[in-house]
């Protein structure tokens, strides 16, 4: 994902000067320090992904992917698959629901007390990893039940792919800068929209399909998984939180004490150390310091925040190995439908 500072709320930008030199310093590469748990379980039972069966090198195609999630949904009574919509080149625009006792519908979600958590791939098409990550995260709690608690006091949904025309116009050279997976998406949809400037003007109909849907489930939490476009650091995970004065203060408190302190040492604890995701102050010169801004509401998380939301803009890095990042999303979405497990009350009364 390219943000463009220009194009963003500048306002709320902090430059933290010499942070690169600090945290290159205690960023191992997470590929030979991940521990074991929480991975992706893994056994010879038929429900491999496409990504698990290609050894974390391939992502699966549209049809394969709305294919494996009928398949969740007719296995568990704890998933349900819908359709929140339809592209231009007529594919449906799919939405899965995790809900331990069928609470599919937003209101009834709300009626038991749950907190919402909306996980979302693919609005850069070719910036897929949330896609495999949260089709397995699904299948482990749902189907293998490895992890049923995260479903305690949480409603999940996931949308698998969001610029669903743009997933198929799929190659081996869409992101040239980007370590895998072998083949994979382009960046705007059919009608060459980027979506993720889209919140506000509403030019395409994926995106007035996405806003009924958030307006309707309104949810507690939003993850949008990206993979990033811009400098080089050791980290595979770099994040965005609207910390500038954009949500209620207790709201952006509890984001900032609770849950990123929650995130960053349990990763770390895993093997992958985060850091804010930015850009060089001076574009060509880490040692210029690194700039981090408020997003504006052309912007899922900045999108978000407008509706006093909490989001994380997940970006992994570019340069490192699809398996990688998967891997590390996986991990993301996992711990955060942890601490949402533990703070839905506090969570939910914030918002």
């Amino acid at each position: 994902m390219n943000l463009n500072k220009k194009g963003s709320t500048a306002a709320g930008a902090v430059v933290l000067a010499a942070f690169i030199l600090v945290t290159a310093a205690d960023a191992t590469p997470a590929a030979s320090v991940v521990t074991e748990a929480p991975a992706p379980e893994t056994a010879n039972d038929g429900w491999d992904t496409h990504f698990e069966a290609s050894g974390g090198r391939e992502t699966g195609r549209f049809v394969q992917t709305v294919e494996y999630c009928r398949r969740l949904a007719n296995a568990s009574p704890w998933l349900h698959m819908t359709r929140f919509g339809t592209s231009p080149q007529g594919r449906e625009l799919v939405l899965m629901i995790a809900d331990r006792d069928g609470d599919f519908t937003a209101a009834a979600a709300r009626d038991a007390g749950k907190a919402v958590l909306l996980l979302q791939a693919g609005i850069h098409a070719g910036e897929i990893d949330g896609k495999d990550a949260g089709l397995m995260l699904l299948r482990d709690i749902a189907v293998r039940r490895t992890c049923p608690e995260l479903l305690d006091h949480l409603t999940i949904l996931l949308i698998p792919v969001f610029n669903v025309d743009g997933h198929e116009r799929f190659g081996p050279h869409n992101r040239a800068n980007q370590n895998g997976p072998l083949e994979m998406g382009w960046r705007v949809t059919a009608q060459g929209y980027n979506l993720n400037r889209d919140h506000l003007k509403a030019d395409a109909p994926e995106m007035r399909s996405w806003l009924t849907l958030f307006a309707d489930w309104l949810p507690d939490f939003f993850i949008d998984s990206h993979v990033s476009d811009g400098a080089d650091f050791r980290h595979v995970v770099m994040y965005g939180l609207e910390l500038g004065g954009n949500l209620d203060p207790e709201l952006a408190a509890w984001t900032r004490d609770v849950y990123l302190e929650g995130l960053s040492e349990t990763l770390a604890a895993d093997g992958y150390p985060v850091m804010p995701y930015g850009g060089f102050r001076s574009w060509q010169d880490p040692r210029s310091g690194i700039l981090v801004w408020s997003s504006g509401p052309r912007y899922s998380h900045g999108y978000a925040a407008i509706q006093n939301r909490p989001a994380l803009l997940l970006e992994t890095h570019m340069f490192k190995d699809y398996k990688t990042r998967v891997d590390a999303t996986y991990r993301v979405f996992r711990h955060t439908a942890e601490i949402l497990n533990r703070e839905h009350e506090r969570l939910r009364a914030a918002v």
